[in-house]
């Protein structure tokens, strides 16, 4: 699917409303000064993103998750494992510091996090673009950017050379963590949505 620069507009306008949203609900529930903020939405190369991935050695927690509707998409949300570990002390009210593995305890808080920005991310296209988007239970990971990458792109079937990418920073008590955020729809369908709200894709 061709995707015009109207288009690009009307989704970053979109993928805008849903990481404040996001981020507001985070920053409530941690209680703390925590802020994940988009810097750009672009459409990006496969092969390039992939190539990438693979090229990012770290060890990362991540969670997929699948929506269901008449947009169907994947989301994925990775940081390296050590961010994971900041969001576990701040999520169970502990000094920072003490969560110095991945453990059942990291798993929960990742898993909480992808319910926070599937929600929301939903939310933000049923209230304002007229889907019906309905994010099923997350999936945690810990391993390989390019492995987890990988897995989304399998799940999803792609069979286009091109995907959505979004360019977020999130920061939390003053510390920037790194992460990716790859919002992947099923093209043929979000192209319906564009045409539905009025803009050509």
């Amino acid at each position: 699917m061709n995707i015009t620069q109207d288009s690009m507009k009307v989704v970053e306008i979109m993928s805008r409303l849903s990481i404040d949203r996001a981020s507001r609900a985070l920053s409530k529930i941690l209680r703390t000064g925590a802020k994940i903020s988009l810097s750009k939405v672009y459409i990006a190369d496969l092969s390039e993103t992939t190539a990438k991935m693979n090229d990012d050695l770290r060890e990362m927690t991540g969670v997929m998750v699948d929506f269901k509707g008449n947009v169907g998409c994947k989301l994925l949300f990775m940081l390296p494992v050590n961010g994971s570990f900041i969001l576990t002390d701040l999520f169970l009210r502990q000094p920072a510091g003490t969560t110095k593995e991945y453990n059942e305890f990291t798993e929960s808080v990742i898993q909480e996090l992808g319910n926070i920005l599937a929600s929301h991310i939903s939310n933000a296209l049923v209230s304002d673009f007229d889907a019906i988007l309905v994010p099923q239970p997350p999936h945690v990971h810990n391993d390989y950017a390019g492995v987890m990458f990988s897995n989304l792109v399998l799940e999803q079937g792609m069979t286009d050379d091109k995907l959505l990418l979004l360019e977020t920073q999130f920061e939390i008590c003053k510390t920037e963590l790194e992460c990716y955020l790859f919002l992947v729809p099923e093209m043929t369908s979000f192209g319906k949505l564009l045409d539905n709200i009025g803009v050509k894709s």
